[in-house]
């Protein structure tokens, strides 16, 4: 049996890179595969990230609304199964739970791995914990960090150990909590006789063998004090799986800073880890040698193929934060686990993701609400252009020239009444509205413009909206996206245009009113005199915009060079270093530094960054 530990540093993103999930799975090719920092709340759980065919799978999301805690942690188990019910399986556990207090509601709802534990009962004081209460208990579990999967034969613990800079109080405590806690819950799991096996990103490198460039005071920290008294070369009852199978191999890290281009010359850290406990399988077992490390425990190595950027020899970071390499600033454990015997016939506990409504769209959500409603068929699609304007004004040319567009040529009859409505005398009207329709009735019903239309309303599949075309109309999106025409002393169009509202609004025979493809030969020749008494103007236009924008490349080329030369350079490399500002409170928030330009690395490597450090002559 496989189990691989992976910080995916986002699941969304690692499934997005691989392609799919199950590519993703498969990449790892495990029986059990443990992540951490998926980066889903409850409501980001979607088919695509949590159902592949042939994997059960446990999530643990985040709880709380904490500044800084929302949809950052997280974690996932995914099991590799060849049937969900009645299997017997190892991979299949018998049992799930989400946290290890035993307080979250998930847990109350089912039988907990050691039914007979509840911390709360057994609270007393601690070194370091004065007062622990229920509410610090909920508190613990909120943000999503352990799953325990109960395999029968052991019992496996999938954890995102919680982060705290040293001047930060109130992380460091519960980041003390949160181990105290977890040690008893492994505690009494030994006790009753368990085996135990640990995996994930615990955010602790143990010994200064697993931290590049390790200061002298490096081991003393309290977190990594913790982690070696569970070990069991310094008494406790863990082995640290990875480094008891390769003790003195220097430069293994499992994590590399994003921020510091740590890839490039291998500067990272080990605070990946996979730790077992218990006795082994075998019936009968008096020498301590006898352990379930001993007897189970084949291969593990670290997976250092999916490093990031770890396909060519050129630099990745290039000294600057922009340059975002793909992959996870963490690289996957594995371990194998030989003679592990079959089950019991069990199916998938309830806690696995196929019972989970939000996944399978079971509850409703407000989503459906907010999505566009579906289209009308383009036959249904109907034109409204009673629309007339107010005094025969400018309005009425364009509202006749925008429904001529959507008419592709053709004029309606209510169109032309409206526009002869104010026209018209009253023993005329009648008249006219008769004459109107049987010229319209004697045209073919179906002309190359109404096909033409119709082809390209079906194509666009967008309803068609009324149009409302007045003096004081409100412009659509549309007209801001239109290119604008230059100004010039090309005043025909707007000539020729006020003659035709003349024409409108003096009242003169309508047989002068332009229509249809009257119109559109009007306005195609009116077109081509702009194009002609223009093409000076425009040409002269263009040289002067091609003169500007030539100036202002030599005026940005003289800045970028200005700058260049006030950039200060690196005394290691003699390159020119890169600016940064404090973003810490403090005195010196908000000032200008400049640092060397290339990636940190070993400071034996006269490759990695020489750790020039220089102050800006002023603040920004």
């Amino acid at each position: 049996m496989k189990i691989v530990t992976y910080n995916v540093n986002g699941l969304r993103q690692r499934v997005s890179q691989h392609g799919s999930l199950l590519k993703l799975l498969n990449s790892l090719d495990a029986d059990i595969i443990c992540f951490q920092e998926t980066k889903l709340q409850r409501q980001d759980l979607s088919v695509d990230v949590t159902m592949v065919e042939g994997y059960e799978a446990f999530f643990s999301c985040t709880r709380t609304s904490s500044k800084g805690r929302l949809g950052y942690s997280g974690v996932a188990t995914f099991c590799r199964v060849s049937s969900a019910f009645s299997s017997k399986e190892v991979a299949l556990p018998v049992a799930a739970e989400e946290g290890f207090t035993g307080l979250l509601e998930s847990s109350k709802m089912q039988d907990t791995v050691v039914s007979d534990l509840f911390i709360e009962k057994s609270l007393r004081a601690e070194e370091g914990i004065e007062l622990v209460t229920k509410e610090n208990l909920l508190k613990v579990d909120s943000e999503g960090r352990c799953i325990i999967t109960d395999h029968g034969h052991f019992v496996l613990f999938n954890l995102y150990g919680p982060r705290a800079d040293v001047d930060d109080k109130e992380r460091t405590n519960f980041k003390f909590l949160f181990y105290k806690l977890l040690q008893r819950r492994w505690e009494s799991l030994l006790t009753n006789g368990r085996r135990v096996v640990v995996v994930g990103d615990l955010n602790i490198a143990p010994f200064a063998i697993d931290r590049c460039d390790a200061e002298p005071e490096f081991e003393k920290n309290v977190f990594r004090t913790w982690l070696r008294s569970m070990l069991r070369e310094c008494g406790g009852p863990f082995v640290d799986v990875f480094r008891s199978k390769h003790p003195c191999r220097e430069g293994a890290y499992t994590c590399f800073s994003p921020c510091i281009g740590a890839e490039e010359f291998n500067y990272g850290s080990r605070i990946d880890h996979i730790l077992t406990a218990g006795p082994c399988l075998h019936e009968n077992h008096v020498s301590e040698k006898h352990s379930l490390f001993d007897c189970h425990v084949g291969e593990s190595d670290i997976m250092i193929q999916f490093l990031r950027g770890n396909f060519d020899g050129r630099p990745k970071w290039l000294g600057g934060r922009s340059i975002k390499l793909e992959g996870s600033d963490h690289v996957p454990v594995y371990i194998i686990l030989n003679d592990i015997p079959n089950l019991l016939e069990h199916s998938t506990p309830p806690l696995s993701v196929r019972y989970i409504p939000e996944v399978h769209g079971w509850q409703q959500t407000i989503v459906p609400f907010l999505r566009k409603r579906q289209l009308p068929d383009s036959n249904e699609i109907l034109i409204d252009d009673n629309v007339s304007s107010e005094n025969g004004g400018e309005g009425s040319v364009e509202s006749l020239d925008n429904r001529m567009s959507l008419k592709c040529g053709k004029l309606s009859i209510s169109t032309r009444f409206s526009l002869d409505l104010d026209q018209a005398s009253p023993h005329t009207l009648d008249h006219k509205i008769s004459e109107d329709i049987s010229t319209e009735s004697s045209k073919p019903s179906t002309s190359a413009l109404d096909m033409e239309r119709n082809t390209f309303l079906h194509k666009m599949k967008v309803p068609v909206k009324k149009v409302k075309c007045t003096a004081y109309s409100q412009l659509s999106l549309r007209s801001y996206f239109k290119k604008s025409k230059p100004n010039s002393d090309c005043d025909i169009e707007k000539t020729n245009s006020d003659e035709l509202l003349d024409l409108h609004d003096n009242g003169k025979n309508s047989d002068n009113l332009l229509c249809g493809t009257d119109l559109i030969a009007a306005k195609s020749s009116l077109s081509d005199v702009e194009d002609h008494n223009c093409g000076t103007d425009s040409c002269s236009s263009s040289c002067s915009k091609t003169e500007n924008r030539n100036i202002a490349l030599l005026e940005w080329q003289r800045i970028q060079q200005k700058m260049r030369m006030s950039i200060p350079l690196c005394k290691g490399h003699s390159e020119p270093c890169v600016a940064r500002s404090v973003k810490k409170g403090g005195p010196n928030v908000g000032r200008r530094f400049y640092v060397c330009a290339r990636a940190q690395g070993p400071a034996a490597n006269p490759e990695a960054n020489c750790g020039h450090f220089e102050w800006a002559s002023k603040r920004s």
